[in-house]
């Protein structure tokens, strides 16, 4: 990664007008499985979820307006949604046989780190447990969201992965699933690159190391920037995959990294989700799963 190099995308962004269209005013249905999240790890009343859930929500939106809180997609606990999340709480609950070291997660880009309490409630032990966001105040309201400031017992910290000063040294060969749920979306090519270089070096450098998540994708694959949401965020340019692009990635990241990488990907048709005027067209939901093999 360019340490020189710092995109405009990720400048704070002082516009939170909710006059938006992908700004839900209201809370209209919770998931049987968010809502026994909130009832049972969090011990929240049944008949004041909402509103909690509500209170923190307008926080975050004053902070950074992400289509993400403005949709409540935070709420997807979408790493339990995951074709691969059997198998990864099988491999963070499992205990490890010496002298191999227990299973380690980071989660790249948690926002209030939703699906990190999912994975403690699901039985995963919390001190394996790493996510990191560009928002502190994001992780913080994290803890009030899930009312566990004194019980969580994850690791969360905060980091801009492209400024110079960033610095993931302490994590480097030691995780071995990474989760980036809507997040390589919000770069472009290049910095896509970089943050998947430096994934490489964050995993274990073994067999069977694994980066899963999903992201927003376009049939016409490319540099796209003229949407809605993007104007408005003064994102600038981002990159859309699909499947082969995606895996074109992934393979000059291979080439400069000296690594081998199998890559599943899906892209999925959201008709209720994504079908929004301030979206392209073509868009898709790409699920993704790669492991090393070498």
């Amino acid at each position: 990664m360019d340490a020189n190099t710092t995109p405009n995308l990720l400048a704070p962004n002082p516009q939170t007008s909710k006059d938006v269209q992908w700004y839900s005013p209201s809370l209209e249905i919770l998931s049987p499985q968010c809502r026994e999240l909130f009832e049972q790890y969090s011990q929240i009343s049944p008949d004041r979820i909402f509103a909690h859930i509500h209170s923190v929500r307008e926080k975050a939106w004053e902070i950074f307006p992400y289509p993400c809180i403005g949709q409540w997609r935070f709420l997807d606990l979408s790493i339990s949604q995951h074709p691969a999340y059997p198998r990864l709480l099988s491999r963070l609950t499992k205990p490890p046989s010496p002298p191999q070291s227990p299973a380690t997660l980071l989660d790249l880009g948690c926002c209030f780190g939703q699906d990190v309490r999912k994975l403690i409630y699901d039985g995963a032990a919390a001190n394996n447990l790493y996510a990191c966001d560009l928002e502190p105040e994001f992780l913080d309201l994290g803890y009030d969201l899930f009312r566990d400031r004194e019980t969580c017992g994850a690791h969360f910290f905060a980091v801009d992965l492209f400024a110079p000063n960033a610095d993931m040294r302490a994590l480097e060969g030691k995780v071995d699933i990474i989760h980036a749920a809507s997040f390589l979306h919000i770069f472009g090519w290049q910095e896509q690159v970089s943050i998947c270089q430096l994934i490489t070096r964050l995993l274990r450098p073994q067999k069977g190391s694994l980066v899963i998540g999903r992201q927003v994708g376009n049939l016409a694959a490319g540099e796209m920037g003229e949407n809605a949401a993007n104007k408005f965020l003064d994102r600038g340019k981002v990159w859309r995959h699909i499947n082969d692009s995606f895996r074109r990635m992934w393979l000059e990241v291979g080439e400069m990294t000296g690594t081998k990488w199998d890559v599943r990907i899906e892209s999925l048709v959201m008709e209720n989700e994504w079908r929004k005027e301030w979206r392209q067209e073509g868009v898709r939901r790409l699920v993704f799963e790669v492991e090393r093999m070498e």
